[in-house]
């Protein structure tokens, strides 16, 4: 092709080029698609982020939180839930607890003999004795070491309460719990083991003092002292030591949530702006956002906004968000100012958990198949924290929200322009293959043309010969 007409295959695909030039409306279709389809999922994504923020505002020790500190000898951790009422305590540790613990004497195991080695024992039993006509035979055989059987009384522990461990050949039993508890060992193999006629350390309660009031408690967590406190002793005071507690208001965890949900809220609040933006049309290269003019977008701005300046008080004596120091410019950016929060928290944290969260119970009575009437509750949870997820959800619902049918249609539509590109570009194959034919036709047709020429000359001249 091309060695008569001149049209090769360079010209060819010139004129492919100038043919697929008309496809590239089809592939900036499907890249238009498909950032607006990233777009709604990055939106998602933030939807998302500020749904979680507003779920952790609807958790009511957030508002109630406690702090404590202590103050001169470190001899006990103590954790405080919101039930915990605000107060100082003089604290001193006497004694902690201990445990019942039972140390056998020393286990021939021979010369060669390690804690694995068989002992040889006849068939025989172990019996645990934990008290209040409470016991648990352990089978023991020739098979057994030292290891095994103590293996065979960790397996009864769940039941039994005791522990064992081996230290320099003797099985030493802890009773888990702390205090007075009973333990001895009878059985066959009890003298061999070391363990017959052997007296237990008995475990000790924990003693300690609060403001002066003596306390008693058969283990070193104690919950049950003061409402809302959980003590956790670790060592003992000396003669004039103690240890003061102080539980105080956590405020910094409600402010925290509330920042987090403003600082959420603001970044939502600038991708929408980005993406809606039309830029400068007067300049040369203008970059608008990807979802320029989308209403659906648009009224997601509007109503964001909307409900963080709303003034309802939710059953409350608040009246919006304003009044805990959330605040929206012109511009729709929100501010936070901790003091107000702080001031509302401390005078009434119970309004405040309320404004964000609370739970209704309804009553509904209905008519079963016999007219009977049936009467059936059901808790509905209310709040500003409430309505703005319902409203979020209908955008991020992972099963009829409204990005996730956006996205559905983009699919679509990424899925029309790819049919649409795979049949064009066939279209091109077939009329390059056209092209090809037809170029080839014409070298021929000429080629054979020229033959003709040659033969007919030919045929002149050997007549004038003549």
């Amino acid at each position: 092709m091309g060695l008569y007409s001149g049209i090769d295959m360079s010209m060819v695909d010139k004129l492919m080029e100038a043919e697929a030039a008309k496809g590239v409306r089809f592939t900036q279709q499907k890249e238009n698609y498909t950032k607006s389809q990233n777009a709604w999922r990055d939106m998602n994504t933030r939807l998302d982020t500020l749904h979680k923020r507003l779920e952790d505002l609807q958790k009511p020790d957030v508002f109630n939180s406690k702090s404590v500190r202590l103050t001169g000898s470190d001899k006990f951790t103590v954790t405080a839930n919101s039930s915990a009422s605000i107060g100082n305590y003089r604290v001193q540790v006497s004694r902690l607890a201990t445990q019942t613990r039972l140390v056998g004497n020393e286990v021939s195991l021979g010369p060669e003999g390690t804690i694995r080695t068989p002992l040889g024992l006849d068939e025989g039993t172990l019996i645990l004795n934990v008290g209040q006509d409470k016991s648990f035979e352990i089978e023991l055989d020739e098979t057994d070491s030292l290891r095994s059987i103590s293996d065979k009384i960790n397996r009864t522990t769940e039941k039994s309460g005791i522990r064992s461990n081996i230290v320099d050949n003797r099985l030493i039993l802890t009773h888990e719990k702390h205090g007075d508890r009973e333990l001895s060992v009878t059985g066959e193999h009890a003298e061999f083991l070391g363990l017959a006629g052997m007296e237990a350390e008995k475990g000790k309660d924990a003693v300690f003092s609060i403001d002066g009031l003596e306390v008693t408690r058969s283990s070193n967590t104690i919950n049950d002292v003061i409402e809302g406190l959980t003590f956790s002793l670790t060592s003992v005071h000396g003669d004039n030591e103690s240890t003061t507690l102080s539980v105080t208001e956590n405020l910094n965890r409600a402010a925290d949530a509330v920042q987090k949900l403003v600082e959420q809220y603001n970044s939502t609040q600038s991708f929408i702006r980005t993406q809606l933006s039309v830029g400068d049309p007067s300049a040369e290269n203008n970059q608008a956002g990807t979802l320029t003019g989308d209403g659906t977008l648009m009224r997601l701005q509007s109503s964001l906004r909307s409900m963080m300046t709303s003034q309802e008080a939710h059953g409350t004596s608040i009246r919006g968000l304003q009044d805990l120091g959330v605040t929206i410019d012109r511009n729709g950016t929100a501010s936070f100012d901790r003091s107000k929060l702080d001031k509302q928290i401390r005078e009434n944290p119970n309004e405040v958990s309320k404004f964000f969260s609370s739970t209704n119970t309804l009553t509904e009575t209905t008519e079963d198949e016999e007219g009977n009437p049936v009467t059936n509750t059901r808790t509905e949870r209310t709040g500003f924290t409430s309505s703005m997820r319902s409203f979020v959800n209908q955008y991020i619902s992972s099963t009829d929200g409204i990005i996730k049918s956006r996205r559905d249609t983009y699919d679509r539509m990424i899925r029309d322009v790819n049919d649409r590109i795979t049949r064009f570009e066939e279209r091109l194959e077939m009329r390059k293959d056209r092209y090809i034919k037809q170029f080839t036709a014409l070298d021929t047709a000429m080629m054979r043309a020229e033959s003709q020429m040659d033969f007919m000359f030919s045929q002149l001249n050997m007549n004038q010969g003549k």
